[in-house]
């Protein structure tokens, strides 16, 4: 079962979801940061947030 986001989260992923390799991520809300990081949908490295394998899941449910 998926655990529920915030419409805004929601988004924000989505968001991610459409960056492309080599493109700065968008910016985020601290607390929108904190909820996708809590839940494990993105990871961040070097102070950039990037969506991870669970949370394009979260998105299409397509993810190997």
């Amino acid at each position: 079962m998926s655990k529920s986001l915030s419409p805004e989260a929601v988004e924000a992923l989505r968001r991610l979801n459409d960056v492309g390799v080599g493109q700065p991520a968008p910016q985020l809300a601290q607390s929108v940061t904190a909820e996708l990081l809590a839940g494990g949908l993105v990871a961040e490295t070097g102070g950039e947030v990037q969506i991870t394998c669970s949370g394009r899941q979260y998105l299409s449910g397509d993810c190997d």
